[in-house]
């Protein structure tokens, strides 16, 4: 009696943990006409910036611009479209050849856009005064 309580108990907290614990989708219309998504953060070096895209259809091509305040293209590349297996675009790009300022990736494929903005700055360099210790003996 104890063992058939303890399996009925057992299944019942089974059932009840599969039901709260389902995912639930999004009811969000925005995201399902998302072509793409993109990340950007800093690489270990500090003069390095990481960009990654992931292309939701493998036919999508994605248009990719970085351009600086004053809105001049510094690099363009289009990530393959059409016949492309490749999903992910992962690419490091060099800042140190920069000078300081604001700087923006534009990403665009259909009728998405996106823009990731970054600031590059040279921090000052700050003059050490020599310290002076005092022993006393």
């Amino acid at each position: 009696m104890k063992t058939s309580i303890k399996l009925l108990a057992s299944a019942l907290l089974v059932s009840f943990m599969t039901s709260v614990s389902s995912p639930v989708r999004a009811d969000d219309h925005k995201s399902q006409n998302k072509v793409f998504a993109a990340v950007m953060f800093p690489a270990a070096k500090n003069t390095k910036l990481w960009l990654c895209l992931e292309k939701y259809k493998s036919e999508n091509k994605i248009d990719l611009t970085l351009v600086n305040q004053r809105g001049d293209i510094l690099f363009h590349e289009t990530v393959s479209g059409k016949n492309s297996k490749q999903m992910a675009y992962r690419q490091q790009f060099d800042m140190s050849e920069l000078s300081d300022g604001t700087y923006t990736f534009r990403i665009s494929a259909g009728s998405q856009t996106e823009e990731r903005s970054f600031k590059l700055t040279t921090p000052a360099v700050e003059e050490v005064q020599p310290s002076r210790l005092i022993a006393i003996k």
